[in-house]
């Protein structure tokens, strides 16, 4: 049997479906605010200034707490034994870098002592293994050098001393909120956002921070320390937009050439004059490479004890500037002029290094500007360079 439909039934049929179109679109509209306010809601956090350092002190009651730390009207990155003694309101970033805590200026990587019939070895990466740490208001562009000793450490070739202590340190992040004379980092593409590479990200918004979730690790930090945090709003984000917009607009008043493509340039100014004149100026003391966050140049050292039974092997940092850096066991040094070895160092960061880890190994963080004895400003010769 068929059920015979009027002719005004026909013509409402658009007027349903329109309907029906429009109900569908308003509850998808819904849904997607809902989600984004979830989202947003378990991404984005707010926390006091007060309550931060409540959280400070609870990792230290279980971790080792690395933050960042007045010593000598100097900020440093050291180990601290309560929040009081942590620094999050200065400028720029601390004078010595975080690599040091995951490839240490000196590390015995194991004792070896003989005995009858061989040698006992004790490998020091057990006991690394063993130790927790957090490290507390790294700013992003040390936050992306990490990312690059990752590509050398833990990439092609694996470093299991580099590796334990990656594994087993938590990053908490904090962006800038004023950059200083030295600061680079949006020509190199490495701040002053950044959206990998932490668990936690600080920005300051005053009386609070808003904080940025970004891994499973930093999703249970907050869980566990719930009552410190309320949740954040899309005002807390436009107020952060409006700080990182402000600082990365300041540092771009420079003028540089995007860094990250300078390859092709450096390969057809190899045998310009400027490097030689940069190079006289050079001091070859390395301050330069201890202070980069990126240069990961080592040597390894055998030390035995005076009767030779027992002794460590070291791993130390070298610099590329040091004469001895080339020689070699004949005796003969491949870069004796100081402008080869000035030269080599910075076509390591934006030449060689996009060949060996696909990226430059510059974050811009302007500490070799800031340290060097000479007044060798990195960014002066890259623009000569740029303009040849």
């Amino acid at each position: 049997m068929y059920t015979k439909i009027s002719s005004d039934e026909i013509n409402a049929i658009p007027k349903i479906q329109h309907f029906c179109s429009f109900i569908i679109r308003k509850i998808c509209i819904f849904l997607y605010i809902l989600l984004y306010i979830m989202n947003l809601q378990k991404r984005f956090k707010l926390i006091s200034k007060d309550a931060l350092f409540t959280l400070i002190n609870r990792f230290i009651d279980d971790y080792s707490v690395i933050a960042p730390k007045k010593r000598n009207n100097q900020v440093y990155y050291d180990h601290v034994a309560s929040a009081d003694e942590v620094e999050l309101d200065y400028k720029g970033t601390p004078l010595l870098p975080p690599k040091r805590f995951f490839f240490p200026e000196r590390e015995v990587m194991f004792a070896y002592e003989l005995e009858e019939g061989g040698v006992r070895i004790f490998d020091k990466c057990d006991e690394i293994g063993k130790s927790r740490r957090v490290l507390v208001g790294v700013r992003p562009c040390d936050i992306w050098s990490l990312k690059m000793l990752d590509k050398v450490f833990i990439g092609e070739f694996h470093d299991p001393y580099y590796a334990s202590r990656r594994e087993n340190t938590i990053i908490i992040g904090l962006t800038c909120n004023e950059p200083t004379e030295y600061c680079f980092c949006s020509f190199t593409k490495t701040g002053p956002s950044i959206n990998e590479g932490f668990d936690l990200l600080l920005t300051d918004l005053g009386e609070y921070y808003l904080v940025e979730v970004g891994s499973e690790t930093g999703e249970r930090l907050v869980a566990l320390n719930n009552d410190l945090f309320m949740n954040a709003s899309a005002g807390d984000l436009k107020a952060r937009e409006r700080i990182l917009a402000q600082v990365d607009a300041e540092i771009r008043e420079q003028g540089l050439p995007s860094l990250t493509d300078m390859h092709d340039k450096m390969v057809k100014t190899f045998d310009a004059e400027v490097w030689n004149r940069y190079g006289e100026k050079c001091l070859s003391c390395g301050k330069c490479n201890f202070t980069c966050p990126t240069c990961r140049c080592f040597d390894i050292r055998d030390e035995p004890s005076l009767d030779l039974k027992r002794g460590v092997r070291v791993r130390v940092w070298d610099s590329c500037h040091f004469l001895s850096f080339t020689r070699v066991a004949s005796g003969e040094v491949f870069r004796k002029e100081r402008p080869s070895r000035l030269k080599q160092r910075i076509y390591h960061k934006y030449c060689y290094s996009i060949d060996e880890i696909g990226s430059i190994s510059c974050v811009g963080c302007g500490r070799c500007i800031r340290v060097c004895s000479a007044g060798i400003d990195l960014r002066k010769v890259l623009l000569e360079v740029n303009a040849l």
